[in-house]
């Protein structure tokens, strides 16, 4: 019986990672577009972004092993929007076994938009 309680509250423990993972790259996508969108010009959009992006998961308390943040789509004009799209290869090592993939890549989407009357 313990052997199956044992798989039984892996499985809960890496389901429970899994969504955690998932909202936190989530939160970092908005948390990217908002902060580009409240730049003055795309460049520094792109590096607030991605800073922003980092500090929500380092927040968070798990960090990706990797981050990737594009703002392919973005339309940065007054009344436009900022699209940011963040990646993140997420260690799940301490919960692998018994078909539970020891990395995984969870992706998620943003769209901000951005003020009509402003001046960039």
């Amino acid at each position: 019986m313990t052997p199956l309680l044992m798989v039984f509250v892996l499985v809960v423990v890496a389901g429970g990672r899994y969504t955690d993972a998932r909202g936190q790259v989530n939160d970092a996508a908005y948390a990217a577009a908002r902060a580009a969108s409240l730049q003055q010009g795309l460049e520094s959009g792109q590096v607030a972004g991605r800073a922003a992006a980092a500090e929500a998961l380092a927040s968070r308390g798990r960090a990706c092993v990797r981050l990737q943040v594009s703002f392919a789509g973005t339309d940065f004009r007054p009344g436009g929007h900022v699209a940011a799209t963040v990646t993140c290869y997420v260690d799940l090592r301490d919960v692998a076994g018994f078909g539970i993939p020891s990395t995984k890549v969870f992706r998620a989407d943003a769209v901000v938009p951005i003020e009509r009357h402003r001046d960039l």
